[in-house]
């Protein structure tokens, strides 16, 4: 397999684990300095991004396979396609590494991966569908989504009602009673949405929200929040990562301190309860970017399938394929994952976590990132792709030899060997 190829796939996890010799994170988070993608599982990513470069201002990535098909043919998999662009950055719009010089979004689809256990890409996108619809109300499988501030967004609304894409509108205040106003688009028929931001009003219908965006944030993009640019062209604007928004369960609530400030060693930013709405929100070392999550009452979805049950689906399909197997690449549902790029996380403690917690958790080794840990989940069931220079845990300290000897030239997104994943004998 080819490098180009390499690179872009599930199991070496495209963005460099290197920093870059200095982060200038003026507009946002990119591969080598903080959280530098969302990620989802997807059947239909080229679609997915050929509506991204309709109403973004996004690049495709240098190290993205031909016409966005990754060629698996010769392991005898099922070929790989791609959705991945990347923002493009006002202070740096051409070049960087190959992954992209701006916050990566990708839509994967990698068919020969397993779903056991749980639901297929396809079912869970047809949730999504169900749920948001004609985006006329708010439901909570909105909160899985990426903000990005703009100064720019009357122009989006009108792109949107030119084309008659649908869209919700949002207003809500900051931590000092200011206005903003957001808007929501589902990128069609995947689980991507995309929330747009600015201090701002809009005319027409919009439904209240919580603050969606910490204080902090918010201070960091003050002057392209509270500017207005009207755009003729929604492709020549700006746009900055803010939060990677999830929906989140009150069981996993109550569990995000432990995992992402006593085990990753994040700074909590956000922690507000108001009307039944619960929000929580972490900082990785080295980001700026927030991971924020976002509790409702089960009533604020539509449909029998809710958020608690999105996850346990999602950790189900951890447990029975990579649960005792670190270095099993089968688990298609890590597909729906977010990259940290950091050498300022603590090691040790993240290590200290792993041992004695045991969360699902993957290893590997690769050119890019040398020998260590690949990914953890979080108690969502959301993985997060470590590009960290994170060590080998206990287990598979363990079982490092013999993968080790097994290794050859090939492209682990197009294998479909279970040997190395549990329950091999169900995996379909």
């Amino acid at each position: 397999m080819s490098s180009r190829i390499l690179g872009n796939t599930f199991s070496t996890l495209c963005a460099l684990s290197v920093a870059q010799p200095s982060c200038n994170q003026v507009d946002g988070d990119y591969p080598g300095c903080g959280i530098s993608k969302m990620t989802h599982a997807s059947s239909k990513p080229i679609q997915g991004k050929q509506f991204l470069y309709k109403y973004f201002n996004v690049q495709t990535p240098g190290d993205e396979c031909t016409n966005d098909i990754c060629d698996c043919s010769s392991d005898g998999a099922p070929d790989i396609e791609q959705g991945r662009v990347y923002t493009t950055r006002e202070v740096s719009p051409s070049g960087g590494m190959p992954p992209g010089n701006g916050f990566g979004l990708h839509l994967v689809s990698v068919p020969g991966h397993k779903t056991t256990g749980g639901l297929t890409v396809e079912a869970v996108e047809s949730h999504f569908v169900d749920k948001l619809g004609d985006m006329s109300r708010f439901d909570s499988f909105m909160d899985f989504n990426t903000v990005f501030a703009t100064s720019s967004l009357q122009s989006y609304k009108s792109a949107f009602d030119r084309d008659n894409v649908k869209y919700l509108v949002g207003k809500w205040v900051d931590g000092q009673g200011r206005q903003y106003s957001s808007i929501l688009v589902h990128v069609p028929d995947s689980q991507l949405v995309l929330e747009l931001v600015q201090r701002t009003s809009l005319e027409g219908p919009s439904v209240e929200l919580e603050q969606r965006v910490p204080d902090s944030v918010i201070a960091q993009q003050e002057n392209r929040l509270s500017a207005v640019t009207v755009v003729p062209d929604t492709t020549s604007d700006y746009i900055v990562s803010l939060v990677v928004n999830r929906a989140v369960s009150l069981k996993s609530l109550d569990l995000l301190d432990g995992f992402y400030v006593s085990g990753m060693g994040t700074t909590k930013t956000h922690d507000s309860s108001k009307d039944g709405v619960s929000k929580k929100c972490y900082l990785w070392p080295g980001a700026t970017v927030n991971i924020c999550f976002t509790n409702r009452p089960d009533t604020a979805t539509s449909t029998s399938f809710k958020v608690g049950d999105f996850e346990d689906m999602l950790k189900t399909v951890h447990k029975t394929i990579i649960d005792g197997h670190p270095f099993c690449p089968m688990d298609r549902w890590f597909d729906n994952h977010y990259a940290i790029d950091s050498r300022t996380v603590s090691n040790s403690k993240i290590l200290d976590y792993i041992n004695s917690e045991n969360p699902f958790h993957t290893c590997g080794s690769n050119p890019m990132r040398g020998t260590g840990l690949a990914a953890i989940f979080d108690p969502t069931g959301l993985g997060i792709q470590m590009d960290t220079g994170t060590s080998l845990p206990n287990d598979c300290y363990s079982q490092f030899p013999s993968f080790l000897k097994e290794q050859g030239t090939f492209n682990p997104a197009c294998t479909t060997d279970t040997s190395k994943c549990g329950s091999t004998d169900v995996l379909v």
